[in-house]
């Protein structure tokens, strides 16, 4: 999903309703752009009358902001809602949901067909059974606040507890804690206790807060409650005791003594949770105690509740790790510091993956979202499909035209083309005359240098000693077709239409003889080798004789089976020393003649050798070759 550019959400309370607006900066980054708040009429005699005056509120917001037709997620006031923080046994899938579904049941003070509940699984590790917060409000009371946001021409997309809100603020903005963090959130009707310890948190309210400082300041001095109010946000303080000096103005000093004595009593019930949540929820005391909520405002409260509960008090910063634009109104924003800790973790969920989120939305606003959301897909769907092939359909078009254009641009160049074309044939022609009269001179040249260029080839592969060449003799030609001819591997291949099947062969016969040494007929191998590999005009077939003769064949055997075995196991040790071995070449003829005429004689100091050597290439003459 991509990131809104602009994310709306609105705090509403019993006495104070604020809307802000946020955007994504860059990294990941969180801006607030814009933030205002209207005061409700603070009487709970007026309590029939709140969503209405929040609607008229949120209009002149939204059309001071300019916000209609986009997003916005809310939070109701805590006595509107109800959330409950229950232990279940470890289990997980259809067995959870059922379990959890019972527990509603149990915990849910209404109907479940007259709420809109939703359950998150906040802490479970292997050595802690799970826990799961239920939250739930009544469908009717759901439906008109939608319905009041509607009105105000905006698009509501989540509703969220407060309590959920300010959790997920304070884990972006401090992260993880050490210890047990108390976030104590003073509102009008009630007072939220968030403890915070790594990996888990418990949430419980407080059925007092602010309204209950007033209602006692409207019975001690017997006045309205709105005139109370007003009395405790211009002149009230918390009184710091016995030990600091009183005002000079008795009323004040009046004032002041009512609202610590109520704030004492609000301590108890604080006091008692704080206890509460050490036993029966094996929590950790807490360490360190943020405050926030309209109620944190009153002056010298951070300092009562340091004296009462003896730890490190501060004000919630849910700025600490958000921008604020230059726009926004340091005045403004001073003044609803108490109420943006619930708008970051609205926010938060607009563009992040938050710890914690459930959503209280009607059924029926969900099923309008799904489906607005499936029509989405499907008009944007269908306009990628649409897109690709309108594309396709005016480039096709853009490439006709322009073919034409350049088609006829280029018809005078192709007739000049053409003209040129008929001159090239023409002179091509002249040319393979030419080559055709010039070929016999080519071939001549290269028939004069042929037999200079071998002899220097083989001259250049001769061992400096121990081997030396006594004569060349070349074997009749002989034309061979098929399987029978010996093919020259580093001939380069002919063709042509005019081919003849036939291939000539010429075998030239070097001979020549090698000393006795101590590795014998390897220095003629050797030889061989090196002509195979450098030289680009013949290849090497071996020597069979000498090879016979280093193994020791003997006339004494006589036999022809002994010969054959004799020449196959030259041709496998031809192999093994790198020579490549034609049986084609070899014939069983020399072998006999050999036996005959020639016994091995130890006190020699030469042998002699004969390598076959096919040209690539061959003159069509070939000269006589003598000693």
């Amino acid at each position: 999903m991509s990131t809104p550019k602009r994310i709306f959400t609105l705090s509403s309370g019993s006495q104070t309703v604020s809307l802000a607006e946020f955007r994504p900066a860059k990294k990941g980054a969180l801006q607030l752009h814009a933030i205002e708040t209207r005061e409700l009429v603070p009487d709970p005699a007026a309590d029939a009358t709140r969503v209405a005056q929040s609607a008229l509120a949120v209009g002149e917001m939204v059309e001071s902001m300019k916000g209609k037709g986009l997003p916005l997620r809310l939070t109701l006031p805590a006595q509107s809602t109800f959330s409950r923080m229950v232990k279940l046994p470890a289990m997980s899938g259809a067995d959870l949901e059922q379990t959890v579904m019972y527990e509603a049941k149990q915990n849910i003070p209404y109907p479940l067909e007259e709420v809109v509940w939703d359950h998150r699984v906040v802490y479970e590790t292997q050595a802690h059974e799970p826990e799961v917060l239920i939250a739930a409000a009544k469908t009717d009371l759901l439906e008109e606040w939608t319905a009041a946001v509607d009105g105000a021409g905006m698009q509501p997309s989540g509703i969220e507890l407060a309590t959920i809100a300010l959790y997920n603020a304070f884990r972006f903005n401090y992260g993880e804690p050490e210890g047990c963090t108390l976030l104590i959130d003073l509102g009008a009707r009630t007072t939220n206790l968030l403890f915070i310890e790594p990996g888990k948190f418990f949430i419980r309210t407080i059925s007092s807060g602010g309204g209950t400082l007033t209602s006692a300041v409207a019975k001690e001095f017997a006045e309205p409650f709105s005139m109370a109010e007003a009395r405790k946000r211009s002149t009230g303080f918390i009184g710091q005791g016995s030990n600091f000096a009183e005002p000079e103005d008795p009323e004040q000093a009046r004032l002041a003594k009512v609202l610590r004595n109520a704030a004492t009593r609000l301590h108890a019930e604080v006091t008692r949770s704080i206890s509460f949540y050490r036993s029966q929820q094996s929590g950790a005391a807490p360490q360190r105690v943020l405050l926030c909520g309209n109620g944190a405002q009153t002056p010298l409260m951070p300092e009562f509740w340091e004296e009462k509960l003896g730890l490190s008090v501060e004000m919630f910063n849910p700025l600490r790790c958000v921008a604020a634009s230059k726009n926004t109104n340091a005045v403004t924003l001073a003044l609803s510091a108490a109420q943006l800790g619930e708008h970051v973790g609205l926010a938060l969920q607009g563009i992040f993956q938050c710890p914690v989120s459930v959503n209280l939305l009607p059924p029926a606003l969900r099923r309008k979202s799904r489906v607005g959301q499936v029509a989405l897909v499907i008009g944007l769907s269908a306009a990628c499909i649409a897109a690709p092939l309108l594309a396709w359909g005016f480039h096709l078009r853009h490439n006709a035209v322009l073919a034409i254009k350049q088609a006829e641009s280029l018809t005078p160049r192709i007739a000049e083309v053409k003209k040129v074309a008929v001159r090239l044939k023409a002179l091509q022609e002249e040319i393979d005359v030419t080559l055709r009269a010039t070929k016999p001179l080519e071939q001549a040249i290269f028939e004069r240098r042929y037999w200079m260029t071998l002899v220097d080839q083989i001259h250049a592969c001769l061992p400096e000693e121990l081997v030396w060449i006594t004569s060349f003799e070349v074997e009749p030609s002989k034309e061979s077709k098929g399987d029978d001819a010996v093919p020259s591997p580093k001939a380069p291949p002919t063709g042509g239409k005019n081919q003849s099947p036939k291939q000539q062969t010429v075998r030239l016969l070097l001979k020549g003889f090698y000393m006795e040494n101590s590795k014998g007929a390897e220095v003629v191998d050797a030889f061989g080798k090196s002509l195979k590999d450098q030289s680009d005009l013949i290849s090497v077939y071996g020597a069979a004789q000498e090879k016979l003769k280093s193994l020791g064949a003997s006339p004494a055997k006589g036999a022809r089976e002994d010969a054959e075995a004799a020449v196959k196991e030259s041709l496998e040790n031809l192999k093994k020393a790198g020579l490549t071995a034609n049986p084609v070449a070899y014939t069983l003829a020399p072998v006999e003649d050999w036996i005959k005429t020639n016994k091995p004689n130890p006190t020699e100091w030469a042998q002699d050798f004969v390598i076959p050597l096919d040209l690539s290439e061959p003159p069509a003459k070939t000269p006589v070759l003598t000693p």
